[in-house]
Parts: C-alpha cells; sequence; structure tokens
C-alpha cells in the first residue's frame, strides 16, 4: 500500500469515528430531551434568598425519644442556613450539654405530590462519625396508618465518611417490617450529586447522577400492603448520633469525637416534575 493510500484511508478511518461519536452523541442528547420532555415542572427551589421559603418549608419539630433521626432535631435557622443560593443543613455539637443539635426542614402541609420526578443537588461540605445527613419522601395522606405502614421513600441516606449512600424503601405487610434497599456505587464525596426517584403507579425507580440503581415494585410480601399510590412531601436533614448515653441505637454508630462539627449537607436545588 502506498503511503498516499495509507494515508487516505486513515483519514477516512478518523471521519467514520467522528460521525460514529457525534451520531452517539446526538442519540445521548435526543433521548434525554425526550425524557425531559414527559414532564413538567411543578416545584423548584433554588434557595435564593437569606432564609428558606416558609411558602414551601418549616422545621420539623423534635420528638424526643422517638426515632433516632430526629431525637436532637431543634428548631434553629442556623441549622437549615440559606446563603449564596444554597441550603446548608447541618450537625452542630453542643459542648454544654455534651449533645449534638441538628437540623431538619419539610414541605409537609406545603408541598406534595403523587407521581412524578424529584431530583435533588446535593453535595457534603463536612462529615464525620456519627452523622446521618438524608433526603427522603413520607406520606402527606396514609394509605395505611403509622409508620413503617404509611411507607418512606429515602431517597438518600449517607452513614458517617462513606464513599456511598443508601437507597432505602419502608414499609409492613401488616404483620411485620418490610425493608427494600440498595448502596450506590462510589460517588464524589467532595463534589455535588443528583439523587432521585420516578415516582409511578405500583413502581418508583431510584437515581444517582441519572443512573438507575434500584427498582422497586408491589412483588412477594410487598404486594399485600402497598402503600404507595398516594401523595408524598419531602424532608431534608441532617441527623447525628451521640455519644451513647442516651441508649439509642443509632444506624451510623456513636460519635466518637467532636472535632470535625459542624457537620453540613449543602443543596443547590430541589426540583419535582409531574407527567404530562
Amino acid at each position: 500500500m502506498t503511503i498516499k493510500k495509507r494515508l487516505l484511508r486513515g483519514t477516512q478511518l478518523i471521519a467514520l469515528l467522528a460521525l460514529a461519536l457525534y451520531s452517539c452523541s446526538t442519540i445521548k442528547t435526543q433521548n434525554k430531551e425526550s425524557s425531559s420532555s414527559k414532564y413538567k415542572l411543578i416545584f423548584n427551589d433554588n434557595f435564593n434568598g437569606n432564609a428558606y421559603n416558609s411558602k414551601f418549608w418549616s422545621s420539623y419539630q423534635t420528638k424526643n425519644g422517638k426515632s433516632p433521626w430526629n431525637r436532637y432535631v431543634i428548631d434553629d435557622g442556623n441549622l437549615a442556613e440559606v446563603k449564596n443560593g444554597h441550603l446548608h443543613i447541618k450537625a452542630r455539637w453542643n459542648t454544654k450539654t455534651n449533645l449534638p443539635e441538628t437540623g431538619a426542614i419539610q414541605t409537609k402541609d406545603k408541598f406534595s405530590f403523587m407521581y412524578g420526578k424529584i431530583e435533588v443537588k446535593a453535595k457534603f461540605n463536612a462529615a464525620g462519625q456519627g452523622g446521618w445527613p438524608a433526603i427522603w419522601l413520607m406520606p402527606q395522606n396514609e394509605i395505611y396508618a403509622s409508620w413503617p405502614n404509611g411507607g418512606e421513600i429515602d431517597i438518600m441516606e449517607r452513614l458517617n465518611n462513606d464513599s456511598f449512600v443508601h437507597q432505602v424503601v419502608h414499609q409492613s405487610n401488616g404483620e411485620k417490617k418490610q425493608v427494600s434497599a440498595a448502596t450506590t456505587a462510589a460517588i464524589n464525596v467532595t463534589e455535588y450529586n443528583t439523587y432521585g426517584i420516578v415516582k409511578s403507579p405500583n413502581k418508583i425507580e431510584f437515581y444517582v447522577n441519572d443512573v438507575l440503581t434500584m427498582v422497586h415494585e408491589p412483588k412477594g410480601d410487598f404486594a399485600k400492603r402497598w402503600p404507595f399510590e398516594t401523595d408524598y412531601y419531602l424532608i431534608l436533614n441532617f441527623a447525628c448520633a451521640d455519644k451513647g448515653q442516651s441508649g439509642v441505637s443509632f444506624w451510623p454508630g456513636n460519635v466518637t469525637f467532636t472535632e470535625k462539627f459542624p457537620y453540613e449537607m449543602m443543596i443547590d436545588y430541589v426540583k419535582v416534575w409531574e407527567v404530562k
């Protein structure tokens, strides 16, 4: 083969490769646009201003002695602070009481949705042993009364300094607690990640960074009392364990040292779409 023919063939191969890459890129873009066109944005909070919007959010009130996640929630604006277009949900250590104080806000009685897509863009600014930030949904109007009968959808839960997150569904067949759970592939813990679900009739799809991680459907024991065909509201919080003095069992384990407090999850936006 002559040099001229080799150069020509090389040029043709490069052109074909470029065309293939362009075609793949075009298909991906079209698929994304096609997917987006199915939905209508109905809730969009970019956390502008100097406080969270009370039209959408309220502080979660502590229920001391009940669930480990809300044991140390207090209504303090510094633990759910809005600045520079971001929400900062925090857990801090009170050196006087030697206990944590944690922030949590919710859309209960203000905004809920039954079917559609929700996406939250979040970043972990500071974390440590005993920390437990979460993005999750609870029923505004329960089909089956009380937890876990009413159903819980955990879009994201991170423990301690893990490089992955948990996505969990809680429900009951009326006799015992039923759990469906998945741990994700590694996330970039120093950068933003997106966490979300698509909630459809008889199906809940879980996503991290637009990658499908789990599908929950009414199969087996889950089909007996399926509680999810109702509207759900959103909770954003940064729960934290104590040092063990309460005797409560915290999922991430107890705090062992307090030098890294406050812990913080920073949220860029919360968006919810409904199917057109």
